[in-house]
């Protein structure tokens, strides 16, 4: 069951086309809408090198970097419970995907 977060319309460059993250099992789908089109980024959980969370009063910021050389995915004006969320589901992701060590 996918899950989608968007970013505050009340922050910077989110007021009239939110920015959103939606987390479908193993894929991580950016999505930026603009005037005329929209930038749309897919990526797979196991090429997420960095997940960074930066919390401030209100609203998080978050960041993924790839493995694969592509520009981080940045997306500021999350709710901290949204932030966390998207982490935990990257992390499990990857988790389940993990040979056994033996």
């Amino acid at each position: 069951m996918p899950s989608e977060y968007r970013a505050s319309r009340l922050t910077s460059g989110n007021r009239i086309f939110p920015a959103s993250i939606t987390v479908d099992g193993n894929q991580i789908r950016y999505r930026k809408s603009r005037w005329f089109g929209s930038t749309e980024e897919t990526i797979n959980c196991q090429h997420v090198s960095s997940c960074r969370v930066t919390h401030g009063m209100i609203w998080s910021d978050l960041t993924l970097e790839t493995s694969g050389g592509s520009q981080p995915i940045k997306i500021h004006g999350l709710s901290k419970r949204a932030a966390e969320a998207i982490e935990d589901a990257v992390r499990n992701a990857q988790g389940a995907a993990a040979p056994p060590n033996d």
